[in-house]
């Protein structure tokens, strides 16, 4: 495997102590978030946004995999830097094809009680920014779950899954191979 395509797979980079305990907390919290957002999907990985769907059947079940099992490989870090790009990516198309066109807004509240509707202004906040109450037809209501997943994506892009990851393992396991 030529380094430049190992390194795509397997983050070999290394991490202190403290930070690779943060970063394995941060890991398994949000991974396994992450795969149960994507399990349900799963059931019907080619048909889970619906019938017209304005995604062909073979982009949703990317989406659908790189959401499970892109949440797995964060769990355990493994293959880190393909699954953060599978996961990032997805999330990004879902605030653009879904979250922006019903209106959501950035912030939903549940301050007022009401499901449904538009929902209210909140205070002198603008109502593409934060709105209170109400939900999306067919929406989750906001895109911030999907914008902080993109948020833990750059995270774990900039600093890698940390010392306690089977990345981690594999490229110790490789750099003593090369050096025997």
């Amino acid at each position: 495997m030529s380094p430049k395509l190992s390194h795509f797979l397997v983050d070999p980079r290394d991490a202190s102590s403290s930070l690779s305990t943060g970063l394995l907390v941060l890991r398994v919290l949000t991974g396994g978030l992450m795969a149960l957002h994507g399990a349900g999907k799963m059931l019907t990985p080619f048909t889970w946004m619906g019938e017209g769907a304005p995604v062909p059947g073979f982009l949703q079940f990317l989406g659908a995999a790189a959401e499970f099992f892109g949440g797995l490989a964060w769990m355990v870090g493994l293959a880190t830097p393909l699954a953060t790009l599978g996961i990032a990516v997805t999330m990004l198309v879902g605030i653009l094809i879904a979250h922006i066109p019903l209106g959501d807004p950035f912030i939903r509240l549940s301050v007022m009680g009401a499901t449904t509707g538009p929902g209210e202004p909140f205070g002198v906040l603008p109502t593409w920014l934060v709105r209170a109450g109400g939900r999306s037809a067919g929406g989750s209501g906001s895109s911030e779950l999907a914008t902080l997943y993109i948020a833990v994506s750059a995270m774990l892009l900039a600093a890698g899954p940390g010392r306690f990851s089977l990345d981690a393992f594999v490229s110790r396991r490789f750099a003593a191979r090369a050096t025997a």
